[in-house]
């Protein structure tokens, strides 16, 4: 996956490491198309992802010396990764938890691709296995609750940083919408809506996730309005940690479902959810006319 230069690609088949085929003399540089269906690219994996999964692992370190010690490499430029291993060479017990960390959030990598290629073969997909990863993420980021009315941190402040952050992937006029109607939810539900929230070891509040109690003919049902995990810590399934807390406070209430409708959930995420058997239910359309 590390391997830039793309020399080896995978045969779903055997699950094989195989050399990269001979291009078509026809077909353009860098174009895939040409593969066989059989013959797939290993899952993406970039030096960003790489420099993310690193600034994310120092979120993580409780001991204040290799955690300011790796900080400090983290803001080299050249040469910034061989800086982070030779320093975490110093600390053997940081050094045994970057490896773990890594190997778990690579596997979970893995998983989704391995899910992504057999639904491209038209198989069924399996799903990823949750056990390492997930007791990695269950130990280390722990879920804190409050209502709405007493959250610790500006709720507000973090729904801007949503708002700035899906501009990646959205028009300014639907964020426009979404901010109104979030910030009237907010006020609407202040005093008995509940905050799902996580902190990174620092304090600093890295996942959150808002939901109140909606009262219908068919009875109370449970509607998420809004859920973000800011980018460094994506990729750990903090997400579904903070849907399951929520749905299942919602049904300890009596709720008979629990709907989540946030206009701010990136494409990776969508299919995250489709694939941990989340349904789709209704649509939105923008009409520009």
């Amino acid at each position: 996956m590390e391997d830039q230069s793309r020399s080896h690609y995978i045969d779903l088949r055997t699950g094989d490491l195989v050399p990269r085929p001979a291009q078509a003399p026809s077909e353009e540089a860098g174009s895939e198309s040409f593969l066989p269906e059989w013959i797939a690219p290993p899952p993406e994996w970039s030096p960003a992802d790489g420099f993310r999964l690193m600034e994310t692992f120092c979120g993580r370190i409780s001991r204040m010396e290799p955690k300011l010690a790796l900080i400090k490499a983290l803001s080299r430029g050249r040469g910034v990764f061989k800086t982070f291993r030779q320093i975490l060479a110093e600390y053997p017990k940081e050094d045994s938890l970057f490896r773990e960390y890594k190997n778990a959030v690579l596997r979970h990598r893995i998983e989704l691709w391995m899910d992504d290629m057999r639904q491209a073969l038209g198989l069924a997909r399996l799903g990823v296995e949750p056990e390492e990863f997930q007791d990695l993420v269950d130990e280390e980021f722990i879920i804190e609750t409050s209502l709405l009315s007493e959250a610790p941190f500006s709720l507000e402040d973090f729904i801007v940083q949503a708002l700035d952050d899906a501009l990646k992937w959205m028009p300014s006029a639907d964020l426009a919408l979404e901010k109104v109607e979030l910030l009237d939810f907010l006020r609407m539900h202040r005093q008995q809506g509940h905050l799902h929230y996580i902190n990174e070891a620092e304090g600093n509040t890295i996942a959150a996730a808002a939901m109140a109690t909606v009262e219908t003919e068919a009875g109370p049902i449970g509607l998420i309005r809004f859920l973000y995990v800011v980018p460094e810590f994506r990729d750990l399934g903090l997400e579904l940690k903070l849907i399951e807390s929520l749905c299942k406070q919602s049904h300890g209430a009596g709720s008979r479902s629990c709907f989540l409708r946030c206009a701010l959930i990136p494409s990776n995420l969508a299919s995250s959810l489709e694939s941990n058997g989340f349904r789709i239910s209704g649509a939105q359309y923008r009409v520009d006319r």
